[in-house]
């Protein structure tokens, strides 16, 4: 998860004069780039698609045939994120669905309704019955390894499988009260976006790319599609929200992490920088009896950028018949 709220006491210090900002043009406006593999039609382009979820646009692309494999991204991040690579690899043999969490990429954020841990994972799995997906696995990376736990924590009998890549899967204390309470204040808190995207957005996103990458570098149109769309205010306010809200949501899953039995795979970066692997990879691996941890060397948490291929060698660590792979609706 990109500690975007950092920015928050910078921007107090500015003084609280709004500015509007216009939202510019961005690479999110197409299909996000993908590695063809012409040798397997499937693999030729993605395609995306929109469903509405209780008033709610959803933004999905999917790629391939066979076993369905669910990819949830980050906080920050949208379906982008696993098309570097990950996408190519998996329409091989997977029909691979990446989907925008409400408020990021393409996806609309609703209104009225607090999109918390427990409220995304009603609104994907009403999105996977509309698609009429059954008994998937989950793939989530970071907070999506998040709502993928609460989604086998919430409904146990509807996956497969998870993996789960640099999870967020225990409370870490998250931001303050304080940071929280000028973000909830309606005037304040959208004058506190405007005025920290104006003058210290592209910059400290900067930092904290290179934090989540590291020890990689961070590739030059990542951060170019990072800084053209997750500063925009209605990202912004999502990824903040997402944020603040996710602590008090793993208190009350991770009470129920022994009960999963599906197969788990856990991957996790021996340089991870943003999500204590100690704190979260390591001992998920001792809350989830079957659960298999794959360390990577010399890896930070942006694990689907950096190495793609271990998400296709994570699945083939979960055995074809208890996952139920070769029953996915395809």
């Amino acid at each position: 998860m990109i500690r975007i709220y950092a920015i928050i006491p910078l921007i107090l210090l500015s003084g609280t004069t709004f500015v509007a900002l216009g939202q510019s043009a961005n690479s999110l406006d197409d299909v996000p780039r993908f590695v063809r593999n012409d040798s397997v039609p499937q693999c030729e382009s993605p395609r995306e698609n929109f469903i509405e979820i209780e008033n709610t646009r959803v933004r999905f692309v999917e790629a391939g045939t066979g076993p369905v494999v669910v990819l949830i991204h980050g906080n920050a991040g949208s379906v982008d994120d696993f098309d570097f690579r990950s996408l190519g690899l998996l329409c091989r043999d997977h029909r691979a669905i990446a989907i925008d969490r409400p408020g990021h990429g393409k996806s609309d954020r609703p209104s009225g309704t607090t999109a918390n841990l427990q409220y995304q994972t009603r609104l994907l799995r009403e999105t996977l019955v509309r698609l009429g997906v059954t008994k998937p696995v989950l793939v989530g990376h970071s907070w999506g390894g998040a709502l993928a736990l609460a989604y086998a924590v919430d409904y146990p009998n509807e996956l497969s499988a998870l993996v789960l890549l640099a999870p967020a899967a225990y409370a870490d204390g998250g931001p303050d009260e304080f940071r929280r309470a000028i973000l909830k204040t309606p005037v304040v808190g959208d004058a506190t976006l405007a005025v920290g995207r104006l003058l210290f957005g592209k910059h400290m996103l900067k930092k904290e790319l290179e934090k989540a990458f590291y020890p990689d570098s961070v590739p030059e149109d990542y951060l170019q599609q990072a800084s053209s769309s997750w500063l925009h205010h209605s990202q912004l306010r999502a990824i903040l929200e997402d944020e603040w809200s996710l602590d008090k949501d793993l208190g009350r899953i991770s009470k129920h992490y022994h009960d999963i039995r599906i197969p788990v795979v856990v991957v996790t970066g021996d340089h991870d920088k943003v999500v204590s692997a100690k704190d979260n990879a390591y001992r998920l691996k001792t809350a989830i009896a079957q659960a298999q941890l794959i360390e990577l060397k010399n890896t930070g948490h942006q694990v689907p950028q950096t190495h793609p291929e271990s998400i296709y060698n994570a699945l083939n660590l979960v055995p074809k018949s208890s996952a139920g792979l070769r029953e996915s609706s395809r």
